[in-house]
């Protein structure tokens, strides 16, 4: 079942790395932005993008993300192989349009079907 908003304990978890983090409220506009719910896939999606989006987000910050998104999010957040593929793909993206605002990345670009 969907959730209608974001779990606080996964916000928390969301804003993990310091000075690398944006506003929750920014992070839901863009949900609404690009056509994306509050499911674990549209999640790991999102916050590839934010990530690679940022000037500060390295491969490190990926793999630490893989961890804690796989071990240490609550079992019906964690994030699976199939989650974890998407957001890495979502941080290439996110790289790609380093130079955009986010308001003029095209806003179908995260979602892509899964095959």
């Amino acid at each position: 079942m969907l959730q209608s908003g974001p779990d606080p304990y996964v916000q928390f978890l969301e804003n993990w790395i310091p000075g690398i983090g944006e506003c929750t409220e920014l992070h839901d506009k863009l949900h609404d932005h690009f056509g994306l719910d509050f499911s674990v896939n549209s999640e790991a999606r999102l916050l590839g993008f934010q990530l690679g989006h940022h000037p500060a987000g390295n491969f490190l910050h990926v793999i630490i993300f893989a961890v804690i998104s796989t071990v240490m999010y609550p079992s019906h957040y964690r994030n699976g192989w199939s989650d974890l593929s998407d957001f890495f793909r979502s941080y290439v993206l996110g790289k790609n349009f380093q130079l955009t605002s986010y308001w003029f990345v095209p806003r179908g670009i995260l979602a892509w079907q899964c095959a």
